[in-house]
């Protein structure tokens, strides 16, 4: 099998960052190889292209007894979780057997076997010498030993032609990594990948820079920080819901002049965001009227939305809308949503540079992406995704061939009030860009099969919505993941029987509690209401188990309200099509259990739940039980110690954009249950252990970074300490000595400012196994960091100094231009440096150069005085006047004249060659000449030479006329030495 000297193989295909090499045991690959056309060789394909490029976020169940320290992946297989992947990660206990697994490289990973669940005996290691064969990144592309990880309506939105193209999944879907996988295949070398959440950043950044070629180049960030980065601003990102609540407390006082919207202030505030403000664009088009700014004109308004809302409620927003802007001199879009009025002013931006041919007023970075990647896009209106357009609009006018737009979503999960519908995004592309091509994903790959019927039963829900409000196409996704899974539902009224469940729930690893409501409800008790989420929070995670909260309520609303029509209209289709989608959302988080809990029900909203989770089966699996009997059965199932420390670290980065105290408490518990080292209860897996404190220092790196206060109960830990202390236990010293760096950056002020930023850029340059996480969440701040340092390039030490960091610290951060920014330093180095007649050090500078710069070394040569080899410089330069003029002044006689034949017509020319004559008969003087010379014919000699070189002898002073009396002559004291005769000329 495999030697030693196949390790190299792992280098075949380069990546920006390297992945983890895995190593498969030849028993593996045999079972793999009898399951490459089944569902099982699917998941392994998939398993294996997550274990290279993130194995830290990936769920497994541990193994005890004889098999302690190996990790199973459930692979599914027989109508449930009846085969397992057995694996385990360097220095893992079943490896120490053999003393070759520790020569692998750090993070290595060993595949052992393909079992079946009830399999536990025995697994030994064997030898990697003789039982493992190397698996490269390239080995998974090529479809080498495993099926590609991708399904075919995947491979084939991937790999399509068309340049505009949409994607259309259900949840869990498999949307994104179709994305991904889009993107990676599209052939630009510079991809941007808009995301919407720091984590599915990382994530992005993960699998682009450890599954990808180095050769291409990708550009993952936030929709908000792109929006701030055609702007060239940075404001903090505006938080939905405090907005929101001004909104709510604003409208308090037009309380009695709301009409048909009085009771109902959630319902207006998403009338306004998604058709007063979001349906803003610039220009006709379809559905939409030209507007001159973030907000539509009341006759486009009234036009479109009277059929559907009627008269009164029409009237009734405008005039409301009309009030609130008077409130303060902001716009009501710049008031209430602000995320919305910097989309309006980076749309604006990017128009006038495409309509004036003034690109360079963007980053011209974004003008050079060949393809441009968009997740989650049924969260954009239509003013968001205007601006989108115009920014593909833009990079095509600049590029020969148009690039590439990629765009998926689920038209029925919206979290947002945005109205999203697939006809008005293709009528925008077709418009401005190209008619787009569809593709749609079928399969629900997330849930297991009984959550997956559930999620496929919201969609029978629209029915109770307007046709024009419905979402298009078909919800019933097809159910491949045959894993068991469990539904409980309980009901309960207010008291200390539901607070105690609410707290069992709350404290529960990988749980989440998920209320359908726009905030906390009253009845969840103060020490629980900060772990609970809205749906747009829990929006884009996933969960072990998710418990719904009055679920029934909301479902009863749904379908006994869809008769409630003011005259002539509907205010609540809005609304009622945004609950559905956020059940559609909540319901498809869990991946293995799924409660749902009503608080107070009637009998009627009791039988519409009990009905709805089992789908009106006769023999329906779900019934009601009482919260003490679910209580109970969380009780019962004890979850395994280094399980928990899984799903505690899941939570942690799940909840660290939502809810940072949770993240925080989440992570520190998963520490806390590692236990101490060598102890009978602690977990021993050290990759484990490393995972653990590597969550927590990321945890408390990027709540430190964010300036977020934590609530005094916590003790207000200092993070930036906490994280360097945790990223130390985890072994990991270059990554705790950049916290610490960047922790001295964030608290320091004036001067010691630019030290501090000098030490961070020297920490991070050339450092290529940095966390994404990390590279991720000083992105935003790293241009700001760029350019605060070249600015700093005022003399030439610090030139010198920011020389030897800066170039390095462009390729960790991957900058875009850093060739350019790097010789551009190094010029204005050298000037600084040869201005302050450093020389010396200017020629280090220039010799470490790409390509040489003869002239500008010739002038560090002159001004340390060694003329011969400026004159060498010059010649290489080209320059051979400076040349002849650097070897006049060592002087070169014979080089000189090598010049003035290579010049030509030169006024010199006639003097050297007759200095040259005149060298030459110097050089004839006979041997014997100063003895035998008159001193008369010496003089003529020096009158001759003096002549010829314009030498003029001063005349002798003229001598003072005797006095009367001569002075007496002074005593000598001391005997008069002979005076020495001066040396003979050499030439005579």
């Amino acid at each position: 099998m495999a030697t030693k000297g196949q390790l190299g193989l792992l280098e075949i295909f380069e990546t920006a960052r390297p992945a983890n090499p895995l190593f498969c045991h030849q028993d593996f690959l045999e079972k793999l190889a009898g399951h490459s056309r089944d569902a099982i060789g699917k998941r392994v394909a998939f398993l294996l292209q997550r274990l290279c490029v993130d194995s830290q976020r990936l769920h497994y169940k541990a193994t005890q007894g004889i098999n302690r320290g190996w990790r199973r992946s459930r692979l599914g297989g027989g109508q449930g979780s009846h085969f397992y992947a057995w694996w385990a990660p360097k220095n893992a206990a079943p490896l120490k057997e053999s003393e070759d697994f520790s020569q692998t490289p750090d993070g290595a990973l060993f595949l052992r076997d393909i079992r079946h669940h009830d399999d536990h005996s025995l697994l030994s290691a064997n030898s990697l010498e003789s039982h493992y064969l190397p698996i490269s990144v390239r080995d998974l592309r090529q479809e080498d030993y495993a099926p590609l990880p991708w399904t075919q309506s995947q491979t084939r939105f991937a790999t399509s032609r068309q340049s505009v193209r949409l994607l259309k999944g259900h949840p869990g879907s498999g949307k994104t990594s179709a994305l991904f996988h889009a993107a990676d295949s599209s052939g630009a070398e510079d991809v941007l990948y808009v995301t919407y959440s720091r984590d599915l950043a990382s994530l992005a950044r993960e699998y682009f820079d450890r599954f990808c070629s180095s050769h291409k180049r990708f550009h993952v960030v936030t929709f908000p920080t792109l929006v701030r980065q055609v702007l060239g601003v940075d404001p903090p990102a505006a938080a939905h819901h405090e907005a929101k609540r001004q909104f709510f407390r604003d409208l308090v006082s037009f309380q009695r002049t709301l009409g048909p919207w009085a009771n109902d202030h959630a319902a207006l505030y998403d009338e306004l965001y998604a058709h007063i403000a979001g349906d803003a664009l610039p220009l006709d088009l379809g559905r939409f009227e030209a507007s001159t700014g973030p907000r539509v004109s009341e006759n486009s308004y009234r036009k479109r939305r009277a059929r559907h809302l009627g008269e009164p409620a029409v009237r009734a927003a405008l005039e409301i809308a009309a009030r609130l802007e008077k409130l303060n001199s902001r716009s009501l879009t710049e008031t209430y949503f602000p995320e919305l009025a910097l989309a309006w002013r980076a749309m604006e931006k990017l128009r006038n540079a495409r309509t004036s041919k003034q690109p360079q007023a963007i980053d011209p970075a974004l003008l050079k992406m060949g393809c441009i990647a968009v997740d989650e896009c049924q969260d954009l209106t239509p003013l968001e995704a205007f601006f989108l357009v115009e920014l593909t609009a833009l990079t095509n006018s600049q590029r020969r061939n148009a690039a590439i737009l990629l765009l998926s979503g689920d038209e029925a999960q919206t979290v947002r009030p945005t109205d999203f519908e697939w006809g008005w995004l293709s009528d925008l592309l077709h418009s401005q860009i190209n008619t787009p091509a569809e593709y749609k994903l079928a399969a629900n790959l997330r849930s297991p099969q009984r959550i997956a019927e559930i999620v496929n039963r919201v969609w029978d829900l629209y029915a109770h919505v307007d046709k024009q409000e419905r979402p298009s196409g078909t919800g019933h996704a097809e159910v491949e993941d045959d894993a068991t899974d469990q539904v409980l539902y309980s009901s309960a009224k207010p008291g200390s029987e539901l607070d105690d469940l609410f707290v069992s729930l709350s404290a529960r690893e990988g749980l989440a509690l998920i209320t359908l409501e726009d905030a906390v409800p009253s009845y969840v008790p103060e020490r629980v209401r900060h772990t609970v989420l809205t749906v747009s929070e829990a929006k884009g995670l996933d969960f072990n188990s998710v418990c719904v909260l009055d679920g029934g309520r909301h479902l009863d609303r749904i379908i006994r309200d869809s008769a409630r029509h003011t005259a002539g209209g509907d205010i609540e289709g809005l609304r009622r099509r945004l609950t559905i989608d956020q059940l559609r959302v909540a319901l498809s988080r869990p991946t293995e259990r799924l409660f749902w809990i009503d608080i107070n029900p009637t009998e009627q909203i009791v039988r519409q739940s009990i009905a709805f989770l089992n789908g009106n089966a006769v023999d329906g699996r779900v019934a009601s039980c009482v919260p003490s009997a679910l209580l109970k059965t969380l009780e019962e199932d004890a979850l395994d110690l280094e399980e928990r420390v899984q799903l505690c670290r899941s939570d942690a980065l799940q909840y660290l954009d939502i809810k940072p105290a949770v993240a925080w408490s989440r992570a520190q518990q998963a520490v806390s249950l590692l236990g101490r080292p060598g102890s009978l209860a602690a977990v021993t897996d050290e990759a484990a252990r490393s995972s653990a404190f590597l969550t927590l220092a990321e945890v408390c790196f990027i709540l430190g970074s964010r300036n977020v206060q934590l609530p005094s109960e916590l003790g207000k830990p200092d993070l930036f300490y906490e994280s360097h202390r945790a990223a130390t236990s985890a072994k990991r010293l270059g990554l705790a000595l950049i916290i610490a760096a960047i922790g001295r950056l964030h608290h320091a002020k004036g001067e010691d400012r630019l030290h501090a930023l000098v030490e961070v850029a020297r920490m991070i340059s050339g450092k290529s196994d940095l966390e994404s996480w990390l590279l991720v969440e000083i992105g935003a701040r790293s241009k700001a960091w760029i350019e605060e340092l070249e600015l700093a390039v005022f003399s030439g030490h610090n030139a010198v100094i920011l020389l030897k960091v800066l170039p390095g610290f462009y390729e960790a951060l991957a900058v875009e231009d850093r060739q350019v920014r790097t010789e551009r330093l190094q010029q204005r180095a050298i000037q600084l440096l040869m201005k302050e007649k450093q020389y010396g050090i200017a020629l280090e500078v220039l010799h470490g150069l790409t390509e040489r710069q003869p002239k500008l070394e010739a002038a560090c040569y002159e001004g340390m005085r060694d003329f011969r080899r400026a004159a060498e410089c010059h010649i290489q330069a080209g320059n051979r006047k400076d040349a002849l003029a650097c070897y006049r002044s060592i002087p070169d006689l014979d080089n000189a004249l090598k010049m003035i034949d290579e010049i030509g017509d030169h006024p010199a020319a006639d003097s050297l060659r007759w200095m040259s004559e005149l060298r030459t008969l110097a050089m004839k003087r006979p041997d014997k000449f100063g003895k035998v010379v008159m001193p008369a014919e010496k003089k003529l000699l020096e009158e001759v030479l003096e002549r010829s070189l314009g030498v003029t002898r001063a005349k002798p002073a003229a001598k003072k006329a005797a006095t009367k009396k001569a002075a007496a002559p002074r005593k000598r004291t001391t005997p008069t030495k002979t005076a020495k005769r001066p040396p003979a000329n050499p030439y005579f």
